[in-house]
């Protein structure tokens, strides 16, 4: 009965914070203006370095793997830039509420709208992003259909899991502050192991290394409407149950532990 009591706690905790989008939302907005006020085409710049790195690595790891160019650029491109927002949010979130200790200790606020609020700064930067995403499909690839608006709420998903998981991780992470270097370091060997750089079909045989990587799971159920396919349906079965353990987990863990993170910090 009591880990019932902390759920709801928890789901409170974070139905507040999601009810009051006018600060989360405004601070990310603000995070994002502040770190460019200076710059003349702002977050820009993110796509322009982002699209160069796209460009030449697409050339090298066709040629490497022997793929057309074609067919492979739109793959990597769209993979590429999805793994930098999940993983950008991932690691944000393992340096915990370290930099917002002022704010906690003075303000009582839900806890989540900090994990929101840079969950903000990243999504804005995939928004930025998606420029090159709509060049490369359109001039390389095979452009949009009707299965393309499937991407849609495919984001809106994985961007409610990403969220749900960095609230899971900055607690975590302020309990156990050397747990964001093993963060950290996780996330570089999960980009090996998902198909970002390679194609699941290289595997051949072996593809059970992928079908039990959630990541996989949840850039696929994104990607492949993009390139024209229904998304399969493992990839929606794995989004949907990682937001149902995630949405535990994120619940349980505010709802025992929402008291001590200001004494933690």
């Amino acid at each position: 009965m009591q880990i019932f009591i902390l759920i709801r706690e928890g789901y409170l905790e974070l139905k507040k914070a999601i009810s009051s989008p006018a600060q989360w939302l405004f601070l990310g907005i603000l995070d994002i203006t502040l770190r460019y006020r200076r710059s003349i085409i702002g977050p820009f710049w993110v796509t322009i370095s982002s699209g160069i790195m796209i460009l030449v690595l697409s050339f090298l790891w066709s040629h490497i793997f022997n793929n057309n160019i074609k067919t492979y650029m739109p793959f990597f491109t769209v993979g590429f830039l999805l793994w930098g927002w999940i993983s950008s949010q991932l690691t944000d979130s393992a340096g915990g509420f370290f930099q917002f200790q002022g704010v906690i200790k003075q303000i009582k606020l839900p806890f989540p709208i900090f994990t929101l609020r840079q969950n903000t700064r990243q999504f804005i930067t995939l928004l930025h992003n998606m420029v090159i995403i709509f060049l490369v499909l359109l001039l390389v690839g095979n452009g949009f259909s009707w299965i393309s608006l499937i991407a849609i709420p495919s984001v809106i998903l994985i961007q409610i899991i990403i969220s749900l998981a960095s609230v899971c991780i900055a607690i975590f992470c302020s309990r156990y502050q050397d747990m964001a270097q093993v963060v950290g370091i996780g996330t570089q060997i999960i980009f090996f192991f998902t198909p970002i750089l390679w194609q699941p079909e290289s595997l051949k045989s072996n593809r059970y290394l992928i079908e039990f990587n959630p990541v996989y799971h949840w850039i696929e159920i994104i990607r492949a409407p993009l390139l024209g396919n229904l998304p399969h349906q493992s990839d929606v079965l794995w989004s949907l149950g990682s937001f149902l353990i995630l949405l535990g987990l994120a619940t349980f863990y505010l709802g025992r532990y929402r008291s001590r993170i200001a004494y933690w910090l």
